[in-house]
Parts: structure tokens; sequence; C-alpha cells
């Protein structure tokens, strides 16, 4: 089954904020359009009290395994959680002495991953030699000091496939076929030109297959590069989450790891050079 996406707009810095005035824009394009649709007028039944949730203390983390051409490009970024009255304290959320060990459950392979002498990367943990590795089942286990240990688990995607012979470059158009694979929840197409690029991103709902379609009208530069990013099922819910504006705010719906909170995920990514 073949399905066909197109994109023609151009990304910039100013992205994140771009979508939050579109979201402000819908909301109340979407109030105003309450005058004319036949919407339900009576609402649903309240809550009579307030719920109030008790703090736990715990780990925060994000980490990502990356099946690519760069080995030692897979992180784990360590927080401890903190109340909000402890983030508007200035209180130091980074955790720079965990332990952090992954294990490669086909192969009982074991990794642990270090903090490296970096200020830019506080709270980050790398391991240099390790290389995610495609279709692979990992765990990991995260502990610091008397908190409750962090588990998580992913299973790794394999690498994006373009359909053989389906490049090509028709004047103002780039194309080409996406092969679809069940362990992969959600791809995001990058082309790159110089300094810029366009991207293109779609949930994959299921099909063998689809047709992805570039207008280069806006780049000011010929393509270089295209990179095709696939996210495993937790990378997908945590990214496509409702954003807050708070540090260190947990949100049951998207937490992906046990005994604590934060996400860990894996993607898979292809670079095909133009």
């Amino acid at each position: 089954m073949m399905r066909r996406y197109f994109i023609g707009k151009q990304f910039s810095k100013a992205v994140f904020w771009f979508r939050i005035g579109l979201i402000l824009m819908t909301v109340l394009w979407g109030l105003s359009g309450l005058k004319t649709c036949d919407l339900p007028t009576t609402p649903g039944p309240q809550p009579t009290t307030l719920i109030e949730t008790e703090f736990e203390p715990g780990l925060n983390i994000f980490g990502v395994l990356r099946a690519d051409s760069l080995s030692g490009s897979s992180f784990f970024h360590v927080e401890r959680a903190a109340t909000t009255a402890d983030m508007y304290a200035g209180e130091n959320v980074f955790d720079t002495t965990a332990t952090v060990i992954l294990t490669d459950i086909l192969t009982e392979e074991i990794f642990y991953f270090t903090t490296i002498d970096d200020s830019t990367r506080i709270g980050y943990y790398y391991n240099a030699g390790f290389q995610a590795v495609a279709g692979h089942h990992y765990t990991v286990k995260v502990q610091s000091d008397d908190l409750p240990v962090l588990t998580g688990t992913t299973i790794v995607p394999n690498r994006p496939q373009i359909l053989t012979n389906s490049l090509n470059i028709n004047g103002d158009e780039l194309s080409f076929g996406l092969e679809l694979t069940s362990d992969t929840y959600e791809y995001i197409c990058y082309l790159f030109a110089g300094s810029e690029y366009i991207q293109q991103e779609f949930m994959n709902d299921g099909g063998d297959s689809t047709i992805i379609t570039f207008n280069l009208d806006g780049l000011s530069a010929t393509p270089t590069a295209l990179v095709i990013v696939g996210y495993d099922n937790n990378l997908m819910k945590y990214t496509n989450s409702t954003p807050s504006f708070i540090p260190q705010t947990y949100h049951e719906m998207v937490n992906t790891v046990e005994n604590g909170y934060g996400c860990f995920g894996s993607l898979a990514a292809t670079t095909i050079k133009l």
C-alpha cells in the first residue's frame, strides 16, 4: 500500500515558537468557530474535589539509544526530580554521580555510561565505544544514592530504507519511496541544502511503504543530504506529549520508565548523500 506525503515549508531556529504560535492561533480559531459549528453546549460532569498527589523523590532521565553511523552517540541525561518550590529556589537538579548500566538482552553484554568533563553537558552520560544495534532489546538501570533504582526497556528500530531506484529529483521536487517497518512508530525526514533544511514527520499507520515528496522552491542551495530517522514507541510518545514550560513536570501518560520519571527510548537513522 502506497501513501503520499508532501511538504514545502522551511524550518528555522524559531520553529519552536512558531509551533506555539500556531497552537494559539488554532485555539482562537476553534473558539470563534463554536458560533457556527453544531457542537455540544452542555459540559460533562465536573470533579467535585481537588485531587492532591504527594511528591515522590526519584530520578528523572532522558535516555536515547541511537542506531546510526556514529559510535558513542547514545546518551542519558540524568536529573533528580524536584518540587516546584525547589525548582524556583534554584535547586541543582543535575545528577553527576549516578551509576548508569545498559544491558543488551540478546547478547547479555553490559555497558557502563559515565559523565564527561564538559561544562555544557552536565548530567549527561556517554559510552564512547557503544553503538546501538537495530532490532536489539536493551534495558537500563540508573541508581543514585538512596533514590529508587530507575529501570527502562527499549527495542531499537530497524534503520530506515528507501525503495530501490525510487529517489528522484524532478524540477522543484525531490521524491522517494520509504519502506515502513512495524518496529518504527514515527518517521522524521530531513533534507539538507547547505546550512538550510526542510523536514517532514509522520506516524507509521501500518502500511508497507509511502512516497515522500519535498518541494525545493524555498531552498537557496542544492540539496546535499537526506537523513531519515525512525523512533521507537517510547520516544514517539514522549516527544509528542503536551510540552510543559515547567521543568521536572511529571506526566503519567508519557512516562516510559519504572521507579522514576522521564523517557528511555531509541531511534535509528540513515544518511544518504546526494
